[in-house]
């Protein structure tokens, strides 16, 4: 008895899919030629090159798959290759067509930008192929800016030559591009949909990011931090008041918050006190309040709780309390 191509449902001789809504959308992208071996090209319409065949015959004149027509799709984990028109990746490895494109078009999860759903589920290469062009051309411009924006970090930080780099056999080995990237965490802003820095990723804490909105995350140009933009650097090196305390702040976390080294380590007790209970101006870390009304930092800034810019850090010489 005949079956549907992709769903092995029963049909009427002569007919080749079933009248399901799913098995239809398929037809509509799916190959229609017959490989030299006999079998139904499992790829998609009009491509230049059919897809070797899914069965592993040798006789079809093409390389050899490393995955068989009832492997499942590694995307959807549901139905098999077969079931569905499919791509082979630069990288050699079968995927639907459908399910790749549902998963760049998802992006990354959580607030923060990575880019591991661009990578092939199975070897974790770049995901490549014509059909995929276009989709993953925006992502490739988004890499390529927080690629440069991350070196720039990195160099800023005096950690070009770091262990994890210059070590034999440490994980991003000559690789400054990869240790950058997976060190420090970037944001889309919700205003101006451009990536900002947002700290080290190992601040980038669950619980406390999934708990912000994403009208939280909002880069320094469209903030109102009372910052002011440097003409020359911009924004990516504005130096920051902790947000708890009259001390610089020398960490930027979970995108939102500037921290000193004292309340960065107490991030968890001060994060959760109500504005009210945050000591006013002159105030120590972790809680304090000093006695006076010198500021430590010598300026006059917004109340404590709030964010607020220093200045640009590649033009001020500026001390932490």
């Amino acid at each position: 008895m005949a079956t549907c191509r992709f769903c092995d449902n029963s049909l009427i001789i002569g007919q080749s899919t079933c009248y399901s809504s799913e098995c239809q959308s398929f037809l509509a992208t799916a190959c229609t030629k017959v490989l030299k071996c006999g079998h139904r090209c499992g790829g998609i319409k009009d491509e230049s090159e059919c897809l070797p065949c899914l069965y592993w015959c040798t006789t079809s004149d093409m390389t050899v798959l490393k995955q068989r027509h009832d492997d499942v799709c590694v995307i959807c984990f549901t139905s098999s290759i077969s079931a569905a028109p499919s791509i082979q990746l630069a990288c050699g490895h079968v995927l639907h067509l459908h399910c790749t494109k549902r998963v760049i078009a998802a992006r990354w999860d959580g607030p923060r930008i990575t880019f591991r759903f661009t990578l092939c589920p199975l070897c974790q290469k770049a995901m490549e192929h014509p059909l995929l062009t276009d989709i993953l051309k925006p992502i490739r411009i988004l890499y390529d800016e927080v690629k440069r924006m991350a070196l720039t970090r990195l160099k800023y930080d005096g950690l070009q030559n770091t262990e994890s780099i210059s070590t034999p056999g440490a994980p991003f080995y000559q690789d400054p591009e990869g240790f950058s990237i997976n060190k420090y965490a970037y944001y889309i802003c919700f205003q101006c949909q451009k990536p900002y820095f947002g700290g080290e990723a190992r601040c980038d804490e669950q619980d406390f990011v999934e708990n912000h909105k994403k009208e939280d995350f909002v880069c320094a140009r469209c903030s109102q931090s009372n910052s002011q933009i440097c003409a020359k650097h911009g924004i990516d090196y504005l130096e920051y008041k902790c947000r708890y305390c009259c001390s610089m702040a020398r960490f930027h976390c979970f995108g939102t918050t500037h921290f000193c080294d004292a309340c960065h380590t107490n991030h968890t007790h001060l994060t959760q006190l109500p504005k009210d209970k945050l000591p006013r101006c002159p105030a120590g870390p972790v809680g304090k309040q000093l006695e006076g009304s010198a500021c430590p930092l010598g300026i006059s800034h917004p109340p404590t709780g709030d964010e607020f810019a220093l200045g640009c850090g590649l033009c001020n010489d500026l001390m932490s309390f």
